[in-house]
């Protein structure tokens, strides 16, 4: 790799980091655009780029989810039994979308990824709702097993972490404080994460259209400047979401989530 690629996806983690800190967003909505461009300038095939983006853009979310989950664990902000129920239910979920991943046409994947990415803006627009009362936190394990499957599936099928799904059940469902909605959430996320990328790496193993260096639909020469740039600066932009309440900040990124959505769904 060039050292000017590498300058460039330093450069890129560092941005998508602080930006997913900052708005309290997966960073894989900002990441997967970045790395489809990046795939389809250094000449990988159109067959194979949306699965090994997906499967990097993963990778990468494993490393920043675990700064998270420890930024929120050292606070006592992690409910670790509900971790082990939703990384349980999240590796399922992961393993068996990523066997779907494999059989689905690239565009059909971005379409998805669409989907999750306009979802992004609205949640960024509408905040974290919570019904009226704060009560206890509902642990029961048929929610929070149905929480983690449906993360780990949309996880693998849309190449962002499956904090897009718990984050929100958690906090306005199954009523969770909102820290630990978040630490535990970004926890759970780290497993299905990792189990994501297994099976994205059992899914490209053989394919002969992947380039050199990488491992099945995974690019860790690609992942790993990204993990570099992304983990310091997620915890920075985390230390600055107060700002990120600033309606105009919140609908400027909501409006670019759409356009990302829409340039993904349509072209």
């Amino acid at each position: 790799m060039e050292p000017l690629q590498i300058a460039l996806l330093l450069l890129a983690g560092a941005v998508t980091g602080f930006l997913a800190g900052f708005f309290r967003i997966g960073g894989g909505v900002i990441l997967v655009p970045i790395l489809l461009a990046f795939f389809q300038g250094t000449g990988v095939s159109s067959l194979v780029g949306t699965h090994l983006a997906f499967g990097t853009s993963l990778l990468v979310i494993a490393f920043t989810a675990s700064s998270v989950a420890y930024r929120h664990a050292i606070h006592h902000q992690v409910i670790w039994k509900t971790v082990l129920v939703l990384g349980i239910a999240a590796i399922l979920g992961a393993l068996g979308g990523s066997w779907l991943a494999g059989l689905l046409a690239g565009k059909t994947l971005q379409k998805f990824f669409a989907v999750l990415a306009f979802l992004s803006a609205i949640r960024l627009l509408a905040g974290l709702k919570k019904p009226g009362g704060d009560g206890e936190p509902k642990q029961g394990a048929p929610g929070l097993l149905a929480t983690g499957l449906t993360g780990g599936i949309v996880s693998s099928l849309g190449g962002v972490g499956g904090s897009i799904v718990m984050t929100p059940v958690l906090y306005s469902i199954l009523r969770f404080p909102l820290q630990k909605a978040i630490g535990t959430s970004s926890a759970g996320v780290v497993i299905g994460a990792l189990a994501t990328v297994i099976g994205y790496v059992l899914q490209g193993w053989k394919s002969p259209l992947l380039p050199s260096g990488t491992f099945g639909f995974v690019d860790p020469l690609a992942a790993i400047p990204l993990i570099l740039g992304s983990v310091p600066a997620t915890l920075l932009g985390a230390r600055m979401e107060g700002a990120a309440k600033s309606d105009a900040l919140r609908k400027l990124f909501a409006v670019f989530l759409v356009i990302i959505a829409m340039k993904m769904f349509f072209f």
